[in-house]
């Protein structure tokens, strides 16, 4: 079978090509003159590159059919160590042109390990030539390549250019390269349409751990990348030994599938890299869950498949199918999944709601730091609380929120809660499946919400995490804007932010300004109160004893006089229920 696109081609040609396939060489000829030449004449009437592999038993496994500049080459190996070369050595025609081995094709031979790497020029269908290429290590251990050149193949020194194979492969097995021992980290290309959110990007896929090698901007691009651009960045995916391509927004299964085939590497989107970062960042139990829920959900909305046509049926008499089609029972899987992990998820909520509610009661005011991703919340609360707090310039340094007792003076104490960053283009998947851990934001009293003041983009990124508090139903709680790092920039290049505090939480500065602001927005929130609540509205009594401090009751003929102090918002809520039950008694009495 030939691999590449063999649309268009004779089929006279198509046989010829067959017909290399498992054809035996001798095992003394690096480059057998008769396959040479009938490399170049093929060559020469289609004007597209060919491809063979040989291994060192003079068998032609591979046959590959290319374009005129570039052919598709597949990882194969009969080596038994990773240490070792492959056993198989490459040998393809360069059209009209000269035997001159490109980057891509010397990176190809360190990437796939082949023995040896050759191009035989080509010209009116007659070799022009033949460069061959051996892996070699240099003084400093690096994997590098070792070319010879021949300009008539017909003089080949075949035996000597073997030998060659064997000395390389004895250097690669002893070497201690660094290159070729150390898990080295993913050499990654970026695509997408946006400067600003490549940009951001790029720090995503260095938190996961990755080199970003190559950054493509496609700013009037229709579809996700146009055919020239794809073949384009298929080479440059070569040439820079690229192991992975990220695309700036998401993308289809299909999508995904497609681009795949035509780069040559593994493509992922944005969301499947952020998943891969909490993945790798999250650290409790729950945390841990929140992830795989996500997860979860996001690969059963990217099953492939043709629904539920293949399903099986009810299971009746008469209606019985043939079973389960493999997407059928992967998505069970995954509904069975998610429906465990919510379950737990749930039962942890529930405990949550319980300690919060005893906060409440005991005047304690909450607060929730709200922000950008790597905006510095983590290093507020540290200095806030003078505990330690686990702080790295990194995004999503923070995954599992974490609640510290404050004392912002002598008389106001407050338990400030620290969450998950935002960002731009945050996954719903994980909006959703967060949400038990964004309720500490939800149910806050005040929310702080941390800027980074030496960010150019302070002020998109202020409205991205509006949006996902809006998403929650976080959007109504009062919030003061912080504008942190302002000991980077100069305050004359930070935009101005109506009723923002500007603070350094590294050096300390504005910090008193920012506690005496959270005093008074807590000295606003609560205020003592007295009601009357019949004696036949005892829920009413029982959600005031649970969510207040009562100072005192008195009991007389109309009901229970109760004097608490509370969150006005509380506060409102339990006068709202009883003007509704006055206004109902009055409507029966009427």
């Amino acid at each position: 079978m030939i691999s590449g696109n063999i649309a268009g081609i004779k089929k006279s040609i198509v046989e010829r090509l067959e017909a290399l396939i498992d054809q035996k060489t001798d095992t003394g000829d690096f480059a057998p003159i008769w396959l040479v030449e009938e490399l170049c004449d093929i060559t020469g009437k289609i004007g597209r590159e060919v491809c063979v592999y040989i291994t060192r038993g003079g068998e032609i496994i591979y046959v590959s059919l290319g374009q005129s500049d570039r052919v598709s080459l597949e990882a194969m190996t009969m080596r038994r160590s990773q240490q070792r070369l492959s056993t198989i050595r490459c040998i393809h025609t360069h059209p009209n042109s000269s035997a001159a081995l490109s980057n891509v094709d010397i990176e190809s031979l360190k990437r796939l390990r082949f023995d040896a790497m050759a191009a035989i020029g080509e010209k009116d269908g007659l070799p022009n030539g033949i460069q061959m290429a051996v892996l070699a290590v240099s003084e400093d251990k690096k994997l590098t390549a070792a070319t010879h050149y021949a300009a008539d193949v017909y003089k080949l020194p075949q035996s000597l250019w073997l030998e060659y194979i064997v000395d390389a492969d004895k250097e690669v097995e002893h070497s201690t390269s660094s290159e070729i021992d150390e898990d080295k980290p993913e050499r990654i290309m970026l695509i997408g349409k946006d400067q600003s959110s490549i940009e951001e990007l790029a720090r995503l896929a260095d938190t996961a751990g990755g080199i970003v090698v190559h950054i493509a901007l496609q700013k009037n691009a229709r579809n996700l990348i146009g055919k020239g651009k794809i073949a384009e960045l298929s080479l440059l995916a070569q040439a820079e030994n690229i192991d992975l391509a990220i695309y700036d927004d998401e993308l289809t299964a299909i999508e995904q599938r497609d681009t795949e085939e035509a780069l040559g590497i593994p493509i992922i989107d944005r969301t499947t890299l952020i998943l891969d970062i909490f993945a790798m960042r999250a650290a409790s139990s729950e945390g841990k869950m929140q992830v795989e829920l996500a997860q979860q959900k996001y690969r059963n909305s990217r099953l492939l498949g043709q629904g539920v046509m293949l399903s099986r049926l009810a299971g009746g008499i008469g209606t019985r199918g043939p079973g389960e089609n493999k997407l059928e029972s992967d998505r069970r899987h995954i509904r069975r999944r998610i429906h465990e992990l919510r379950s737990q998820l749930d039962q942890l909520a529930t405990q949550r709601e319980l300690r919060r509610k005893r906060r409440e009661k005991n005047e304690v005011a909450s607060i929730a730091l709200v922000g950008y991703t790597n905006s510095g919340k983590s290093t507020l609360l540290a200095k806030l609380s003078g505990t330690d707090v686990f702080i790295e310039d990194k995004l999503f340094a923070t995954l599992d929120p974490l609640t510290r007792r404050c004392e912002i003076d002598n008389k106001v104490e407050v338990c400030i809660t620290d969450t998950v960053g935002f960002i731009k283009k945050l996954p719903h998947h994980l909006i959703d499946a967060f949400r038990s851990t964004l309720e500490e934001a939800v149910h806050a009293d005040l929310l702080l919400h941390i800027c980074d003041g030496s960010s150019p983009e302070i002020l998109s990124q202020i409205k991205a995490v509006d949006e996902v508090l809006e998403q929650i139903n976080a959007s109504d709680i009062k919030q003061i804007i912080v504008v942190n790092k302002i000991d980077a920039i100069k305050m004359s290049e930070i935009p101005f932010i109506e009723d923002a505090v500007y603070i350094s939480a590294a050096t300390g500065e504005g910090i008193d300004k920012l506690k005496d602001r959270i005093i008074k927005e807590i000295a606003e929130m609560r205020a003592e109160v007295e009601v009357l609540v019949p004696y036949n509205r005892g829920e009413v009594l029982a959600s005031i004893y649970a969510c207040a401090n009562v100072l005192d009751t008195e009991h007389n003929e109309e009901g229970t006089k109760i004097k608490f102090t509370a969150s006005k918002q509380e506060i409102e809520r339990i006068k709202s229920k009883l003007h509704l039950l006055e206004e109902q008694e009055n409507d029966w009495d009427n």
